[in-house]
């Protein structure tokens, strides 16, 4: 009776073993598990745009908060939003602000 008994535990914890060991079976990743993602908010997937706000006939901004006014704008026609309106003027910010004339740097010479 033991050796049908160790068969019988051999043969269960093969079958459980070796798709594992063959990798049919994935251990779940942990950045899934946990929820979290390695892209970046603007890689996952943006809607499409529903404003056309230069009059082509094709959508080109979103509005995120949903008040009526564009707030993110697609200027090189990937579908991503590459300019933003944070400041709630209805206009995309600059890029980079420039220095006020008193801070400006002269090179010495």
């Amino acid at each position: 009776m033991s050796k049908l008994y160790n068969r019988v535990a051999n043969a269960l914890a093969l079958s459980l073993i070796l798709p594992f060991a063959a990798g049919t079976v994935h251990a779940a990743e942990p950045s899934k598990a946990a929820g979290l993602s390695a892209e970046t908010p603007v890689e996952k997937a943006v809607p499409p745009p529903t404003i056309d706000t230069d009059k082509d006939g094709k959508a080109d901004a979103w509005d995120r908060d949903a008040n009526g006014i564009p707030d993110a704008w697609d200027v090189n026609g990937d579908g991503k939003p590459d300019l933003f309106d944070d400041n709630g003027d209805g206009k995309p910010d600059d890029k980079k602000p420039s220095l006020p004339p008193a801070e400006v740097v002269k090179p010495e010479q």
